[in-house]
């Protein structure tokens, strides 16, 4: 079976399209929520996936090339356990499966570099596990002992970046990152076990940096709190860090702690971060999740940090592309707001 994302037609004629839409992600907010594409500044936002509401589109990618988008959508309104991975063109056309082959619950989707491969997860009643599938041959790699959560490849397509609970080795809780072969051999963990005593340390989202050199992780720290009825969880600090491919040298970028992540990217090629966030209350029994989730760029250099979404709802899910797409026209409105938060030296609170 022959499984294409891209065409060569297709691939020369976005090319010479003029167009600034690099930034797709789900949101949740005052509009439609659903996938939406726009411009690195924030700029002609557009809603691709208003049809689709309904089966609460999310976790979008982009393909290798930027011409297509492929994410993960509920296919049965009657059943939360029915989710498949799904691909669509940049301008949210042209809706398909990925695959024929469908067993259980499909998520967190990536695209390989070289545009041959697509990891995924799959869940069942019984089992956890991930699955590489083989676009030209539509041959499936089953990997059953584990679970790559927010997986990420290399930029020459030999190694696969991932976090995984199924591999957390902090009391069996938390997660750790981890690196694996392509053909899901070879898995070894990136950075060392913490030791942080009674402390949980959760590292997750990681991103291959464009240079191949880097890695780029979100860590949360957190503590027990015994309660009379249940023990609760504190937060303690939130980290954002960038790492090198033997987990050595880390650099803890300029961002508050209290800054919750929902999931980062690299953004212009390496030379800064693309994040969704909410303000959290740390110390302190954490009830409930801020809805306010907005995006922010973090310039590396200058530790420059600016909005680029600003309204009451939540962003996540984001992904950068530095390949031509699809040209956006301003649909839907979410206001945007392009400024600058903060600038300069000051140490992250």
């Amino acid at each position: 079976m022959r499984i294409i994302l891209t065409t060569f037609c297709c691939s020369l004629w976005l090319f010479s399209t003029v167009a600034d839409a690099k930034i797709v992600f789900r949101s949740r907010g005052d509009e439609i929520s659903g996938i939406y594409v726009m411009n690195d500044n924030g700029t002609n936002l557009k809603l691709l996936t208003e049809e689709l509401a309904q089966s609460y589109p999310h976790y979008p990618r982009w393909s290798s090339d930027g011409t297509e988008i492929i994410f993960r959508l509920r296919v049965s309104r009657s059943s939360d356990r029915e989710w498949r991975i799904f691909v669509m063109n940049a301008d949210g056309t042209n809706v398909r499966p990925l695959h024929k082959h469908h067993t259980g619950t499909e998520g967190e989707p990536s695209v390989s570099p070289d545009g041959k491969r697509v990891l995924f997860t799959t869940s069942t009643f019984k089992k956890h596990y991930t699955n590489i599938l083989d676009l030209e041959s539509g041959e499936i790699i089953e990997l059953p002992d584990i679970v790559a959560i927010s997986s990420d490849w290399s930029p020459d397509s030999r190694h696969i970046v991932f976090a995984s609970r199924s591999f957390a080795l902090v009391g069996d809780a938390g997660g750790d990152i981890w690196i694996m072969d392509a053909n899901g051999e070879n898995v070894r963990k990136l950075l060392p076990t913490p030791v942080v005593g009674e402390k949980l340390l959760d590292r997750s989202s990681p991103r291959w940096s464009p240079d191949g050199k880097r890695i780029l992780y979100a860590e949360s720290e957190h503590v027990f709190q015994k309660g009379v009825i249940t023990d609760w969880l504190i937060p303690k600090a939130n980290r954002y860090l960038i790492c090198d491919l033997n987990g050595e040298n880390i650099l803890r970028l300029h961002i508050s702690k209290k800054w919750k992540h929902r999931d980062i990217d690299w953004m212009d090629n390496g030379e800064a971060v693309l994040l969704t966030a909410s303000e959290i209350k740390l110390n302190r029994v954490l009830l409930w999740q801020s809805r306010h989730t907005n995006m922010y760029k973090y310039n590396i250099a200058t530790r420059q940090i600016t909005r680029l979404t600003d309204y009451s709802g939540r962003d996540y899910g984001v992904d950068w592309t530095s390949g031509y797409t699809l040209p956006v026209s301003p649909k839907g409105k979410i206001p945007t707001q392009w400024g600058q938060i903060k600038k300069g030296d000051p140490p992250p609170k």
